[in-house]
């Protein structure tokens, strides 16, 4: 994985620090499978799962065929969403899709679990890969001490009456790519 090269910007429009950078690159790595937003032709939002081909600091990749919905919605309207969810982790990217036609690469991603939807395997020629080039994104980590502390700061909103905000708990982040 290659690290986030482009200025991120916090919430707070300061840099964000390595931590922080590194704490989202790790949560990504984390996850196998994403559900991609994007926009239908009929203007409502369509969601549907995917499998991750490749995450390249926060930018994610997928494998689909030029022939699927979702290429034809993403060249009609660029922005779309990732969310991913799971053990206590939660990432949410936005930004603009692009559908590659990279054979070369697709054969060095392939993995045998895609084949019952590709049943020509890599070689299929109307696969392409389609590439989330992140705008914002945002975590939230509840696993671990990172848990402990969100239960802590929960019960001292509910003993008190107050809400509980996300800047009292350190296992969130929300970054601008600029």
């Amino acid at each position: 994985m290659q690290p986030i090269s482009r200025a991120i910007l916090t919430k707070r429009n300061e840099q964000a620090d390595e931590h922080d950078i590194q704490r989202f690159e790790d949560l990504l790595q984390e996850f196998d499978h994403a559900m991609l937003v994007s926009l239908a032709m009929d203007g409502t939002l369509h969601a549907r799962p995917m499998a991750i081909a490749e995450s390249d600091g926060a930018t994610v990749r997928f494998v689909t065929s030029n022939r699927s919905a979702k290429t034809g919605e993403v060249e009609m309207d660029s922005r779309v969403s990732i969310v991913m969810q799971g053990g206590g982790a939660y990432l949410a990217i936005s930004g603009t899709a692009a559908v590659i036609d990279d054979p070369e690469r697709i054969k060095q991603l392939w993995q045998p679990a895609w084949e019952p939807w590709f049943p020509e395997g890599a070689g299929d020629p109307s696969l392409v890969l389609l590439e989330i080039d992140p705008e914002r994104a945002e975590y939230w980590d509840r696993k671990g001490a990172h848990r402990l502390e969100y239960l802590w700061e929960a019960g001292k909103a509910l003993a008190t009456g107050r809400r509980i905000t996300e800047e009292s708990l350190s296992g969130h982040g929300k970054f601008v790519f600029s």
